[in-house]
């Protein structure tokens, strides 16, 4: 991928080297925080190279830990440097233990104290602070796959549930990753259910079994063409462009019922007329829609160009199938007829 928002992204996030829209674990309060940052960044090692979890960031990370204990420590170094010492000190060596072993240097450092870049970053509506947890994905391609997408978030999701069931997991990935996984369990479902409509439709409208076969034929021939064109040009199906599969079923049944209706009322060897005369009107329709999807392969949104683009193969299929495929069919039949009446 060379163009479109997602190429912009990986390229802004590589100039930075780091992922500028990681996922936020929305926990309820700071130790939880603490808790599930801890077992992803286990998680993490556990996996080693190839975890897809690239960072993991609280608050926490950005305060010393156990600052009481290392304050005793620097009061003990204090105290073990008596002014005779010092005395003996270069400049340059006496200037590092004033800027470390002074009163400002040998207290806590406070939440409020932390930069406000930081502070903004762990900061929520609400004005609470500390409880987020940041995680960021590789900057390589990871989260274009589908599979391993949906692997990342599910993971992420586990782990914060096995500290604290429920707890949310918000961001770009997590939601593209939901529709993702929708795809998968309902696109085949809406997919087969507007095949059967269609189907149901033919059957009921010509409840003629050589029509419903001949209609059906041109149908199937169109989206197996189609399938075939997805496979050939390895196009990915998205939460978008999978509607014009439905969609297609629709359309393209329409030009198989026009082509072979016509045939039934100019009779048997009539096929050559009916192209002549139905045939034009059939294409110049599925034209006037090509040219409507058509447009979409010139916008800057790359789910609008897949569906563009899947539209005008579905279209170019079923027409194939219906104004050639068909009429060579029903030509070769009627030729049969002929020799064996003859």
């Amino acid at each position: 991928m060379e163009s479109g928002s997602a190429y912009l992204s990986q390229h802004v996030d590589e100039i930075f080297q780091r992922y500028l829209s990681p996922l936020a674990v929305l926990p309820k309060d700071r130790e939880e925080a603490k808790e599930i940052a801890a077992s992803l960044k286990r998680l993490r090692e556990t996996e080693g190279k190839r975890s897809l979890i690239s960072a993991v960031q609280t608050l926490d990370d950005f305060i010393a830990q156990d600052q009481p204990q290392k304050i005793a420590v620097l009061y003990e170094i204090k105290s073990l440097l008596p002014p005779r010492i010092l005395k003996r000190l270069g400049p340059d060596e006496r200037n590092i233990i004033d800027e470390f072993l002074n009163a400002k240097s040998m207290r806590p450092v406070l939440l409020k104290e932390m930069p406000p870049l930081i502070l903004t970053k762990f900061t929520e509506k609400d004005k609470s602070v500390g409880k987020l947890v940041l995680v960021e994905p590789p900057l390589d391609s990871t989260n274009w796959e589908g599979e391993k997408l949906i692997r990342f978030v599910s993971s992420i999701r586990n782990t914060a549930d096995a500290v604290a069931p429920g707890t949310a997991v918000a961001g770009g990935l997590p939601i593209t990753a939901d529709m993702v996984q929708s795809i998968i369990r309902d696109g085949p479902r809406a997919t087969a259910f507007a095949f059967m409509a269609v189907v149901l439709l033919v059957v009921f409208l010509f409840r003629n079994g050589k029509t419903i076969s001949l209609v059906l034929f041109s149908l199937v021939l169109g989206v197996v063409w189609l399938a075939g064109a997805i496979l050939a040009f390895d196009i990915k199906i998205n939460f978008v462009n999978f509607i014009a599969l439905p969609i297609t079923f629709g359309i393209g049944v329409d030009y198989g019922v026009n082509i072979f209706q016509r045939y039934r009322q100019e009779g048997s060897g009539s096929i050559l007329k009916v192209i002549r005369d139905t045939g034009g009107a059939v294409g110049l329709c599925s034209f006037t829609t090509i040219v409507g999807y058509g447009s979409l392969l010139i916008a800057d949104n790359q789910a609008f160009v897949s569906f563009g683009l899947l539209a005008v193969l579905g279209e170019v299929t079923c027409l194939v199938a219906a104004i050639i495929a068909l009429p060579a069919y029903l030509s070769i039949h009627d030729k049969k007829r002929r020799e064996q009446a003859t």
